[in-house]
């Protein structure tokens, strides 16, 4: 890593909430609710991939073999060369769920399913590939009916995934398949609140049909207006699932209801929080010159179960629920001309409290390199700690540790512009100064 790499990050950056992602509220009937207090009703959707709908956030793939290896895959009876067997993995009790995809040419033509777990295809479990565009362009989509996963409680929850069959250049002349998948399906409720709709939508992450997990299903919260400008955009700002949540002004705590059989979503519930507010502002610092930009800042509370997303830039201070939180990740962009030449990723700050008695500073940036140094045949050894001086002729392993004002860990500095910069380099001294070693890293 060059020495232009570890300057970074001039001036001060405010932290603005993230606005789509961060409200939502209904109104509800003043005789049927507590003061203060707002429900939203939770149903079940489907997702088609049709225009006007909520994309997938991402795509996530286990791998294919090309051998059947199960009963259904095997009763198939698919011609050898014809057909790849996608593996599916899921948190919901449906790990031996089998698959196999029909291949004619280089193109997938069907996707068969176990959906139901009996071992035989059923007319359903027989799936075309879908009509709409696959959102990750030349690609086959799939989309399969609602099938049954069981959830936390062993009770049937409905459920639909995304499939969708990629092809590459494997070299030689030679075409492979890139299988992934993504829930196809969100809970979803609207309602009112000083007369603006919002819109509460939960997305599920791990395949396992619960969508209520705090810290890790996502959510999206917005007025209704803004909900339909981001679907028609094609990118639905979501963040993830958070007990506070801000509205306007004014901070909710959310709480989610299942059924009475725990086995669905039933409802959300907002309620006003009555903590006291703090004031958090944050300085980014680096070399002479240089500018800076907060693209995103996650804060985690330190029960785990409330999280914020704050980006923005100016020296204003945005007001947060008194706490304890921890630095868990961000992204800067920064440069000597403008903010965009270059881009670092960081995470694992330290814990920062925000009270309501003065303004609570987060200062990130001016980030030192320390090497951490061992002999190549310890370097998986937990309990080898790094050393300074070795033996000629020892071979030994480098691993730069490069941290922030705040604790926080950078990893990855990627050029941005398409401006050429020279490649870093790294030398190493003896005890005179004198160079031993020396060399360029041309991948950085």
């Amino acid at each position: 890593m060059s020495g232009k790499t570890l300057v970074l990050l001039a001036g001060m950056c405010a932290l603005l909430t993230a606005g789509a992602g961060g409200a939502l509220c209904a109104a509800p009937d003043p005789g049927n609710a507590k003061s203060g207090e707002v429900t939203i009703e939770l149903k079940y959707r489907g997702l088609t991939g049709a225009k006007g709908e909520p994309r997938p956030w991402s795509f996530t793939g286990w791998g294919a073999s090309n051998e059947a290896s199960l009963e259904f895959t095997k009763n198939l009876n698919l011609p050898k060369r014809k057909a790849l067997y996608p593996r599916f993995r899921s948190n919901a009790n449906v790990e031996g769920t089998e698959l196999a995809l029909e291949l004619d040419g280089d193109k997938s033509v069907a996707l068969y399913m176990d959906l139901n777990g009996d071992g035989k295809c059923s007319p359903n479990e027989k799936i075309l590939p879908s009509k709409e565009k696959s959102p990750m362009g030349e690609s086959a989509l799939f989309v399969t009916p609602d099938f049954q996963v069981k959830g936390k409680e062993g009770k049937d929850i409905p459920y639909r995934v995304f499939l969708i069959d990629q092809t590459y250049d494997a070299g030689g002349g030679n075409l492979d398949h890139s299988v992934m998948f993504a829930p196809a399906c969100v809970w979803e409720g609207v309602g009112s609140i000083d007369g603006k709709l919002y819109r509460l939508v939960l997305f599920d992450v791990h395949f396992d049909g619960q969508f209520t997990k705090f810290g890790q299903d996502r959510f999206a919260l917005m007025p209704e207006a803004e909900y339909v400008k981001a679907l028609e955009s094609g990118y639905l700002p979501r963040e993830r699932l958070s007990r506070l949540v801000p509205i306007e002004r004014q901070f909710y705590t959310l709480r989610l209801e299942t059924t009475a059989d725990g086995a669905q979503p039933a409802k959300a519930v907002l309620t006003k929080s009555e903590s006291p507010l703090g004031k958090i502002a944050l300085e980014l610092k680096g070399g002479e010159g240089m500018k800076g930009v907060l693209n995103s800042l996650y804060l985690r509370g330190r029960e785990g179960d409330t999280f914020f997303t704050l980006a923005g830039k100016g020296a204003i201070e945005q007001a947060l629920p008194v706490g304890s939180y921890q630095v868990e990740s961000g992204a800067i962009g920064y440069g000597s001309a403008n903010p965009r030449e270059w881009r670092t990723d960081f995470q694992n700050g330290s814990e920062i409290t925000v009270t309501a008695e003065s303004s609570c500073i987060l200062k990130l940036g001016q980030p030192k390199l320390t090497p951490s140094v061992v002999k190549q045949q310890d370097r998986y050894r937990s309990d080898v700690k790094p050393d300074k001086a070795f033996k000629k002729g020892d071979d030994i392993y480098c691993s730069p540790e490069i941290t922030g004002m705040a604790g926080e860990k950078y990893g990855r500095f990627s050029r941005m512009s398409a401006d050429k910069v020279p490649d870093p380099s790294v030398r190493i001294m003896d005890a005179n100064g004198k160079e031993v070693a020396s060399a360029s890293m041309p991948y950085g």
